[in-house]
């Protein structure tokens, strides 16, 4: 972290929005200078890290299955329409939210009275319930796959979090989406494994399709290619027992990297989700502990698993 950061013009709201328009593809080199970001990369890898390894919506981190709309992308609509706007397309989307959240801090900066707590209130509804719940998360997803430029960016959206943090009434409990959070991982069968790992509100890890590549190469595991279950399937029915022990210690990584994204303020949520790490750890390791050692003899890769899991 480089402390404090400084705000593009002369409010905090002009820096969220900003951050926010770094976000898109091809952003404005000189937007990128003045956030002091190195210049943006070409936009194929905008979409390498947005579109294709880390998905910057609310409802993929914190949806009961991981995947866009649903309940979590509902409650976010709501939210919304309870300010009286019609919510877009893709409500749940980080750019979306966070011009959102600038338009508030704007409006509260011009309010008075009870106009302007009416809209503070609102303001930090939406950072805690809305931003702070998934955004850390995302942001180390996007640390772990991103070139400089997007490790830079999210090392600066860290910053204005726990800045933003700082300035908010201190809370006495957890985001909703958290509270009413899906059970933990499960290791009992395969399918709720998978079911359950590659959800991030539930395994407190956002596992991308470069770390099964990276699994793959580590283990010496043929990797095949498709979506996230597929491939982690393959690579579980050529050597569950490897694969396992290395997801669990994947797990304990993010449990300490959740501290890292969550700091001062932020702290109470970073504990919620590194506990949801160290549990899937614990078990990735007890499964690990209970596969029988590599694949059926003669078996290619993809053959039929030897583990119940």
């Amino acid at each position: 972290m480089r402390g404090q950061p400084a705000p593009v013009g002369s409010t905090r709201p002009e820096l969220v929005r900003a951050l926010g328009r770094v976000a898109d593809p091809a952003p404005d080199p000189r937007l990128c200078g003045l956030l002091g970001l190195p210049a943006p990369p070409p936009a194929d890898v905008h979409t390498q890290v947005f579109v294709i390894e880390s998905h910057p919506f609310a409802s993929v981190h914190l949806g009961s299955e991981g995947m866009l709309g649903g309940e979590a992308a509902d409650r976010v609509a709501g939210f919304w329409r309870t300010l009286g706007l019609d919510p877009p397309p893709d409500a749940d989307r980080l750019g979306p939210l966070l011009d959102l959240y600038a338009r508030l801090g704007d409006e509260e900066l011009g309010a008075v009275g009870r106009q302007r707590h009416a809209v503070a209130s609102a303001r930090a509804a939406l950072f805690w319930e809305h931003l702070a719940s998934w955004l850390p998360a995302y942001l180390g997803g996007v640390t772990r796959v991103g070139d400089h430029f997007y490790r830079a960016w999210a090392g600066l959206m860290v910053e204005v979090l726990a800045a933003e943090a700082a300035t908010m009434p201190e809370r006495g409990h957890l985001p909703s989406a958290l509270v009413l959070a899906p059970p933990p991982s499960d290791a009992g069968t395969r399918p709720r494994l998978l079911d359950s790992l590659l959800v991030p509100v539930r395994s407190g890890v956002v596992v991308t399709r470069a770390d099964l590549a990276r699994a793959g190469r580590e283990l010496d595991l043929g990797v095949r290619l498709g979506e996230r279950r597929y491939t982690l399937s393959a690579l579980l029915d050529q050597d569950a027992r490897p694969v396992l022990r290395w997801l669990g210690r994947l797990a304990a990584r993010w449990a300490r990297l959740h501290q890292d994204l969550h700091p001062g303020g932020l702290a109470p949520v970073g504990q919620w989700w590194a506990a949801r790490a160290r549990h899937t750890a614990a078990v990735l390791t007890a499964a690990s502990a209970t596969a029988p050692p590599g694949a059926p003899p003669g078996a290619p890769p993809g053959a039929p698993a030897r583990v119940p899991c």
